[in-house]
């Protein structure tokens, strides 16, 4: 690590260069290539011809969430304290008000219609510990950090009856939570369970977990009576760390409540007696694959099966499958696509399937015994080439309320039958009427919500470290 204002050899680099280790270690590589002849007309064979997308019936109500996390400096002198920021927006399209946003359906639109689609957000705001901070006289970091999630999950910002904080995101954790297939899903969603006390270790009973009320007065584990929080449940206190970044547990945080939003609006609008069918005609974009990685990675089958008993209730009514979708806009996938992609037919779709992915996508992992993303993933990938020469890596909930197939080697196969996706050409079309020039292979309703809710480095991020700076009481300092 070098001094500060000390600056790097201009030529450091020269001995890396000619050094024949570094060469021959490379060469013994394996990477992701662009496939042979073969390969590609094997692999363009795997993708169907969709219909005319034109003649699908689109949803009417779009939401689209992003999220954008940023640690600040408290001050220069002293770059190891930070506090974290964390934004994550929800963008409201009317599919009418976007029909008109054109200016005699041509190719432009008309900005002032643009501007107005500003006006249909709600954004959430998180502020968090950071490293070498510490909340309300807690003792640590970490327990700042436990304490402090809860709270904003539970904050009425949250809530969508402010007096009610049963409309809280922390409840909408509970009702998940009570789904878990496992030893750790509970009666109903007026409780869940934790792992262990991050505290004491203590499992409960038996190592059955600790069960913990959804109420709004603190709850303390019964072996060292130290506190304990619902929102434990996402076990990010194990990323936290009193001395280096926290970035990694903030962004683990962000990418759980973008994906507990779109369950979060559905429960709220069942719970208030919302017509089923106005149900069925509104779509949520999420921004990456259907997907929950890290610790708080338990929540995907949560939400496999919370969204295959919503799908049930609507088919029973005749009614299509709520649209909910993650495009992925970077990755192994998205790389893997772009490779390919001058070779594969307009107007087609490919379910990704297991055998390719390993094969030819993540070659260098081994293919895992009960499937790709079995703890991970609620959705499968497709690879979508538009009639317009555009390529989406788009994700849709798996058909099925739990993963048992895969004990018997057939829910890897049964995932990607396109037949069992009633709502896929729904979901194409969808990104078909929203694909746009302003990014490469972009939609505009991610296009929005990433617009007002990313946090820049400069100069977002500097007003934000400033306002960290001059917003801290140097009488607060330990």
């Amino acid at each position: 690590m070098p001094y500060e204002n000390e600056y790097a050899n201009k030529s450091s680099h020269s001995d890396i260069v000619e050094n024949p280790d570094v060469l021959a270690f490379l060469q013994e590589c394996e990477y992701l290539r662009e496939p042979s002849p073969e390969e590609i007309d094997r692999f363009s064979q795997r993708f169907q011809p969709l219909p005319d997308l034109n003649l699908v019936d689109l949803p009417n109500h779009i939401f689209a969430i992003d999220g954008s996390p940023y640690e600040a400096l408290i001050d220069d002198r002293m770059p190891s304290t930070k506090v974290g920021y964390v934004k994550v927006s929800t963008i409201h399209i009317l599919m009418e008000e976007f029909g008109a946003l054109r200016v005699d359906d041509g190719r432009f639109v008309d900005p002032f219609r643009v501007a107005k689609l500003r006006k249909n957000k709600d954004s959430l705001l998180f502020v968090l510990p950071g490293t070498n901070m510490r909340w309300q006289g807690l003792t640590s970091v970490r327990d700042s950090f436990r304490a402090r999630v809860d709270k904003v999950l539970l904050q009425k910002e949250t809530r969508f009856n402010k007096e009610d904080y049963r409309s809280s995101l922390r409840s909408t954790l509970f009702r998940l939570a009570s789904l878990r297939p496992d030893k750790m899903g509970t009666r109903s969603d007026e409780f869940l369970k934790l792992h262990q006390c991050p505290s004491c270790g203590y499992k409960g009973e038996e190592d059955l977990g600790i069960e913990l009320i959804d109420i709004e007065e603190q709850q303390y584990c019964s072996a060292c009576n130290k506190e304990i929080y619902p929102s434990d449940a996402l076990r990010l206190w194990e990323e936290v760390n009193d001395y280096q970044s926290n970035i990694s547990a903030m962004t683990r945080f962000m990418l759980a409540v973008e994906h507990m939003l779109p369950a979060h609006y559905i429960n709220y609008l069942l719970t208030a007696n919302f017509p089923l069918d106005q149900l069925a005609s509104i779509s949520f974009f999420v921004d990456g694959p259907l997907a929950i990685f890290g610790t708080c990675a338990w929540l995907s089958r949560p939400l496999m099966k919370y969204y295959h008993q919503i799908n049930e209730k609507l088919r029973k009514e005749g009614l299509p499958n709520i649209t909910i979708l993650g495009l992925q806009k970077t990755g192994q996938l998205a790389d893997y696509f772009s490779l390919v992609s001058k070779y594969i037919p307009e107007n087609t779709v490919y379910p990704v399937d297991d055998e390719y992915r390993y094969q030819y996508i993540i070659a260098s992992r081994d293919p895992s015994k009960v499937g790709f993303g079995d703890e991970t993933y609620y959705g499968q990938d497709f690879l979508f080439k538009t009639a317009s020469d555009r390529r989406f890596v788009v994700s849709i909930p798996y058909p099925f309320s739990g993963k048992g197939q895969r004990e018997e080697g057939r829910f890897h196969k049964l995932k990607t039958e396109i037949a069992r996706y009633p709502n896929l050409h729904r979901t194409l079309a969808l990104i078909k009427r929203f694909e746009t020039d302003l990014y490469t292979n972009a939609v505009i309703p991610i296009a929005l919500a990433h617009r007002y809710t990313a946090i820049s480095a400069s100069p977002g991020g500097k007003v934000l470290d400033i306002l960290s700076r001059n917003s801290f009481p140097k009488s607060n300092r330990y």
